[in-house]
């Protein structure tokens, strides 16, 4: 995340044209020396994406005509709708109709190269084209608890997207199980890659942030890990199936939605207990709303379903600031069980694949993208 520039005394200070040549030849050879340390290419800045510690506003991630970016309004309902609810609602998660909310452990912290604090080595296991090269790195981030231990690095100004699985740092080198650094600009990109997370979509794609929440609209689709994924099938915008040996289930890219009006979600928003915060109830409703309007996208397996928001390690108090602080209340952990009640099998409804949108609304991007290729790594 970024950190605040300070606020200087606007004291007015004298200061010599000799020294004042010297020091400003320092500060140009000191950016200079920064610049090449961090190899950034030649692109055209663009605004940083937006967190709750971050001064610039929230800006949405991906292209306009990205899958998750293009709200159900006009987009189809799925033929087999029913199918696929009933298969999300009874094996989709640990038990029947359980969707939590995930801050902890199985999502994926952010971090930004302007907060590194030089280029370590990588070693990736499954040897992707990152394997021995240089990634943007600072000993101080840490990667999410739990097996997966994910990192996402991104650098604003060029538009580059590192996506690091089981991430560990031993003082010199930073060692992954995968790897990859996704082509071209997560500023514009709007299709998948294959060699990402379990449906071939990259990793920010979908992460709640908290800008977004404190703009008051969540302007995307939410990702949503299950248990219960397809092994011979997947859809439009998935670019890959992950477990080929698993039983027919809910394929990975599938896009699901939920039918209620504001008076539903009002109403459900009443049925939220009394010790929740009104920054909670403000939170909820944003939320509510994201997953009618855009609804949410399988993207991963779990062994529970949730949907993910940025990890605690990098936006903990902005959640908090948001009224999304852990707390137990009459038996359910908050926020992790907040949707309980909104989300019902009669309210879910299933959206046809992303290559059957629209021709309006369908991804546009060059054919070395759509093949997997592009930038190098």
């Amino acid at each position: 995340m970024r950190i605040p520039t300070p606020v200087l005394n606007r004291t007015r200070v004298k200061v010599p044209l000799f020294f004042a040549m010297i020091l400003a030849a320092g500060l140009l050879t000191l950016a200079c020396g920064q610049a090449s340390r961090l190899e950034a290419p030649a692109e055209a800045v663009v605004p940083s994406l937006g967190g709750a510690s971050d001064d610039q506003a929230y800006r949405r991630p991906y292209g306009q005509n990205a899958p998750w970016n293009v709200p159900v309004a006009d987009l189809s309902r799925h033929p087999e709708s029913g199918l696929y609810v009933r298969r999300l609602w009874q094996r989709g998660s640990d038990r029947p109709g359980n969707f939590q909310l995930s801050f902890d452990g199985y999502t994926y912290p952010v971090y930004e190269v302007s907060d590194a604090t030089g280029m370590h080595p990588i070693a990736v296991d499954w040897r992707t084209p990152l394997h021995d090269q240089l990634i943007p790195w600072n000993p101080a981030w840490r990667a999410a608890t739990g097996t997966d231990s994910q990192v996402i690095i991104l650098d604003p100004p060029t538009g580059r997207e590192w996506n690091l699985w089981q991430v560990r740092f031993d003082g010199q080198t930073v060692h992954a199980t995968n790897a990859n650094l996704v082509p071209g600009s997560y500023w514009t990109r709007e299709v998948g890659y294959a060699p990402s997370r379990g449906a071939g979509i990259p990793y920010l794609a979908m992460l709640i942030r908290p800008g977004a929440v404190e703009d008051g609209k969540i302007p995307h689709a939410l990702s949503l890990p299950i248990r219960n994924t397809d092994g011979k099938l997947y859809v439009a915008p998935a670019t890959k199936i992950e477990f080929p040996d698993h039983p027919s289930g809910v394929p990975e890219g599938m896009r699901f939605a939920l039918d209620v009006e504001d008076a539903d979600i009002e109403d459900w928003i009443e049925t939220l207990p009394d010790r929740l915060s009104d920054a909670t109830r403000s939170s909820a409703r944003i939320i509510a709303r994201a997953l009618r309007d855009y609804g949410w996208f399988i993207t991963d397996t779990a062994g529970a379903a949730h949907f993910q928001f940025e990890d605690r390690a990098t936006a903990g108090a902005a959640w908090d600031r948001l009224g999304l602080a852990p707390a137990w209340i009459d038996g359910k952990e908050y926020p992790r069980d907040l949707l309980d009640g909104l989300l019902t099998r009669d309210r879910i409804y299933a959206v046809v694949p992303s290559d059957e949108y629209p021709l309006p609304l369908r991804a546009r991007e060059g054919e070395e993208f759509r093949q997997g290729k592009g930038a190098p790594q």
